[in-house]
């Protein structure tokens, strides 16, 4: 519940690609946004100007320079499946691995039932307040686990956002290849 109060890190993003954290009042890199992100901050990233949302642009960055730092994010074939098949690939993976997840929160919540069942037959009920809790309390474990599987499959919905703006990513730095070619000769 304290996270659904939190309000987001802003960080603005100047025209010469400065990053400014608005909460701490200080210039940020991108490996440090990717901090922020990996301690479960919730991050907004807004052009300065003209106040557009430029928080998947600046995550794929984030994603790009940890692929050329070689942490390798997601095997190259996958990479490549979601260039080729787009936003569906990814989200196939993530719904597949959701389901399985699934699974085995049922199966466990399945055992944790006749664990009930068994302990019920071989204690009768005197403890059956004590029992019902812990079934309750795993009930309500899974009913969490699953909460948080939505969101996450959820926060994949943007993709295809997020293909546009490595689309324009990648013009950019053909553009600033082009650039660089030229201020060499």
């Amino acid at each position: 519940m304290k996270d659904a109060l939190k309000k987001p890190i802003i960080i603005k993003r100047y025209q010469n690609r400065k990053l400014y954290d608005t909460q701490n009042s200080t210039y940020v890199t991108l490996d440090e946004i990717g901090a922020m992100i990996r301690r479960g901050e919730d991050v907004r990233v807004i052009d300065n100007k003209n106040k557009e949302d430029l928080t998947g642009v600046t995550l794929t960055q984030i994603i790009f320079e940890e692929e050329k730092k070689n942490k390798s994010l997601l095997p190259l074939q996958s990479l490549k499946n979601i260039i080729r098949e787009g936003g569906g690939a990814l989200k196939g993976l993530l719904h597949k691995t959701t389901d399985t997840v699934q699974n085995k929160i049922s199966t466990a919540k399945e055992g944790a039932e006749n664990f009930y069942d068994k302990i019920e037959g071989a204690f009768g009920s005197t403890d059956d307040n004590l029992l019902k809790e812990v079934l309750q309390r795993t009930q309500d474990i899974s009913k969490n686990i699953e909460g948080k599987i939505k969101t996450t499959v959820d926060s994949f919905t943007h993709v295809a956002s997020l293909q546009n703006e490595v689309r324009k990513l990648r013009q950019r730095v053909l553009y600033l290849e082009k650039k660089l070619r030229h201020y060499e000769k």
